[in-house]
């Protein structure tokens, strides 16, 4: 923070999702995105990240796959769970859902997580709705746990949205 003087605190509090860090972010995504013209972009977030991620694929139109880990997908939700301060300078995921609903996704909870419960990633799915969000919990996995350590697994599951009903 010493060497840039406008990080300051309130990034890290209450506009840790705010328009001018979403703004920031959608401009690298942008900057990789020019490297590669044409290519669709899958974007992935852990945590905070994972509202970041939802928060860019809804600006966008060249997002192919959103993919969540442990997702703060609705500060307001989670904030008010632990009985923290508002984020009032924030947008929030849970706003920009139905405009993801075409877009592939899926948001991995943890069965043990209560910083950010399988609940919020279940609430947000539901208001995506359509056909292109999938919600798996991992088992044994806490919001701390070692996310890393799964990822490979997890990765090898892509998104896809699904067309019609499905036979057994």
């Amino acid at each position: 923070m010493a060497k840039n003087p406008r990080c300051t605190v309130t990034y890290w509090t209450d506009k840790r999702f705010a328009a001018e860090v979403i703004d920031a972010m959608d401009a690298a995504v942008s900057q990789y995105a020019a490297r590669a013209p044409g290519q669709k972009i899958n974007l992935v977030g852990y945590s905070g990240g994972a509202a970041v991620a939802a928060l860019i694929a809804a600006r966008r139109q060249d997002v192919a796959s959103l993919r969540t880990v442990a997702g703060n997908l609705d500060h307001v939700a989670v904030n008010r769970l632990h009985q923290v301060s508002p984020m009032p300078d924030s947008l929030n995921a849970i706003d920009v859902a139905a405009q993801l609903v075409m877009i592939a996704q899926i948001h991995f909870s943890g069965a043990d997580d209560e910083v950010v419960p399988t609940a919020i990633a279940r609430h947000f799915a539901a208001a995506v709705g359509g056909h292109c969000t999938q919600m798996i919990i991992i088992k044994g996995m806490s919001h701390e746990s070692d996310w890393s350590a799964r990822w490979p697994s997890l990765l090898k599951r892509v998104p896809a949205c699904q067309s019609g009903e499905k036979d057994d």
